[in-house]
């Protein structure tokens, strides 16, 4: 008998300050509180590089104040960060119904879109969904750790719709999924898909109001 993948959805928001600068190094020592994956996005860095530059530590999830980590050269470009067609398609119809409602189009983010991605990719490896993630924490550690100036974030993930269509159509089912892709304050959204897992597809987006001033 063939499983039935069971399509899931939820929505997050959350308000936070601008997170403070880190400038990149050569090597970095650890403080408390630190994890891998903040000290990587600190330095516009992927996770996998971390980990690869620094065979040293045997367990990525436990690193210890005083521990110095090998930060390598190679930087994540963010010009380079493209949506896939599946992305697109859903960039396309969430700003089609904001049209419909009369509401100013969100701004596609390539940052953005990169940290929606890394989640829908962390959800499938560790068969989860939820806003809190055993890896990377909630959509606000995400951001800040990426030095993204917003005042709000609001997140809607989803697992088991094959289609843009699909998952859009869930969320404008939802109160809060459709509050969140509607809210008149918003200016810049992320996509990231993700295809494999337990469920098959994985969805998440962040919009955000940006900062004035900010990028």
């Amino acid at each position: 008998m063939m499983n039935r993948r069971v399509p899931y959805i939820i929505s997050f928001l959350l308000f936070i300050s601008i997170a403070n600068s880190v400038s990149a190094k050569s090597t970095y020592f650890v403080i408390k509180g630190d994890t891998l994956w903040s000290i990587a996005l600190n330095h516009d860095l992927k996770l996998e590089s971390i980990i690869k530059s620094n065979p040293h530590v045997k367990n990525p999830d436990l690193i210890f104040p005083g521990q110095t980590i090998i930060i390598p050269r190679s930087y994540v470009s963010r010009e380079e960060i493209t949506l896939s067609q599946k992305e697109k398609k859903l960039f396309l119809l969430t700003n089609s119904e904001r049209q419909r409602y009369g509401l100013k189009p969100l701004i596609i983010d390539s940052t953005l879109s990169y940290l929606a991605r890394q989640k829908s990719i962390d959800m499938l490896k560790k068969e989860y969904v939820s806003h809190n993630s055993p890896t990377f924490g909630d959509s606000t550690l995400m951001l800040k750790a990426f030095k993204i100036p917003f005042k709000q974030v609001k997140e809607n993930i989803g697992a088991g719709y094959s289609s843009a269509e699909e998952i859009h159509l869930s969320w404008m089912d939802s109160t809060v999924n459709k509050a969140n892709v509607l809210d008149n304050r918003a200016t810049h959204i992320g996509i990231g898909y993700a295809e494999g897992g337990i469920h098959g597809h994985y969805w998440t987006i962040f919009i955000i109001q940006r900062i004035e001033g900010g990028n």
